[in-house]
């Protein structure tokens, strides 16, 4: 497969999710409760958490393929992947937060929703700035 392909599937990925989180967020609880014509999954509440156990669960089984046909993830690529998982669970801290929500000290003197954020997006891209000058620099650390 090329990368072109790997890069189509990890697109539709991405729009399958954000579809679920466009016409789901604002669920109400009660909905849980509805019945669904799923084969497996009785109701509504069984399949909303089917979406994450079934990702979790092929998941590991295409960890598990790469490893056997010898592609197993380099120590930088495995490193991203660690990053990639902080960053979903940043999109789920998102879920259903609100615009008039960003700037709502959660206590006095706390940061507000839009400062964490700020924040996060000013160091991820120092960080990414940082490993690119490093990369172009080409100069080993004696120990890391």
């Amino acid at each position: 497969m090329s990368d072109s392909q790997v890069q189509e599937y990890l697109a539709r990925l991405l729009a399958v999710q954000q579809r679920a989180l466009a016409e789901l967020t604002d669920m109400p609880r009660e909905e849980l409760r509805f019945a669904a014509d799923a084969p497996r999954w009785t109701s509504v509440r069984r399949l909303l958490l089917r979406l994450g156990d079934h990702l979790r669960e092929h998941t590991t089984q295409l960890a598990e393929a790469r490893e056997a046909i010898g592609a197993a993830p380099t120590m930088p690529q495995r490193i991203l992947a660690q990053a990639m998982i902080a960053q979903g669970y940043l999109l789920g801290a998102m879920v259903g937060l609100r615009d008039e929500d960003l700037d709502t000290p959660p206590a006095p003197g706390e940061w507000t929703a839009r400062q964490v954020l700020e924040h996060i997006l000013s160091t991820q891209a120092g960080y990414l700035e940082a490993i690119q000058q490093a990369r172009q620099a080409r100069r080993p650390v004696e120990r890391d």
